[in-house]
């Protein structure tokens, strides 16, 4: 499984599992390398894996396999897509990670995938597609220029079908009820102008698991690792570092 790697490999690992679209959205969060050795695996469909077709149960397995290569267990930050694979390889697999930090999971009303969220990633794709309007996109979210010359070379090869499974991946609370009996301390983040599932999902991850704790930040879209990036790098030495 391709990564990107920052800081040496003696310090304490942290597994960064990004968002669909967005392998780099994690850029800002490059000085916590001084700190910790940060592992980003390139999620199977985008980045540097983005001729791969995602699947979520294959997805699931590189990423298990990584882990159980590196010296674990390893601390685990999720981002909206990576935080549903995160939030299901916590409940699969506590004993490789020693705690965990999900941001902006959809985990609630996905029995049924609404017909709307499906046409707004497809359109997202169909907009990321063309080479302007991928790299304007990519400034808005606070990429660098390099981050935004690699997402518009993969995102030609991002198929439709990667982006449908990447919505409909069955991941969610009534998938993984035993989430409940997760022991590893986990915060649950997500932001005030998210959508209302968004929100209610980091709330029932608290409410279902006593070793979890959630907040929902002011003015806060679906950017918080790039545009909350100072607060979220200093959330993330304080709770990673509590041990």
């Amino acid at each position: 499984m391709k990564t990107t790697e920052l800081g040496a490999s003696s310090l304490p690992t942290v597994v960064l599992l990004h968002g669909a679209f967005f392998p780099d959205c994690f850029a800002k969060q490059a000085p916590l390398a001084e700190q910790f050795h940060m592992v980003i695996p390139h999620i199977m469909g985008f980045g540097k894996a983005a001729g791969e077709t995602f699947e979520t149960e294959a997805a699931l397995s590189q990423i298990k396999e990584l882990i159980c290569r590196l010296n674990s267990p390893v601390y685990l930050v999720g981002f909206s897509l990576g935080a549903q694979l995160g939030f299901r390889l916590l409940a699969d697999a506590p004993e490789l990670f020693r705690r965990a930090v999900l941001v902006s999971p959809w985990l609630v009303n996905k029995n049924q995938i609404p017909e709307k969220v499906m046409r707004g990633n497809l359109k997202m794709l169909a907009q990321l597609k063309h080479p302007f309007v991928c790299s304007l996109i990519g400034r808005a979210n606070g990429m660098e220029k390099q981050g935004r010359v690699e997402l518009v070379s993969s995102m030609q090869l991002v198929s439709e079908q990667t982006v449908r499974n990447c919505v409909d991946n069955g991941i969610c609370f009534d998938s993984v009820p035993h989430y409940a009996e997760c022991r590893v301390p986990t915060l649950a983040l997500a932001g005030k102008r998210e959508a209302s599932d968004i929100q209610n999902s980091v709330r029932f991850m608290a409410e279902r698991n006593p070793l979890c704790t959630f907040q929902l930040w002011e003015r806060a879209r679906h950017n918080i690792p790039l545009m909350f990036a100072d607060r979220f790098n200093q959330t993330l030495r304080g709770f990673l570092g509590e041990e």
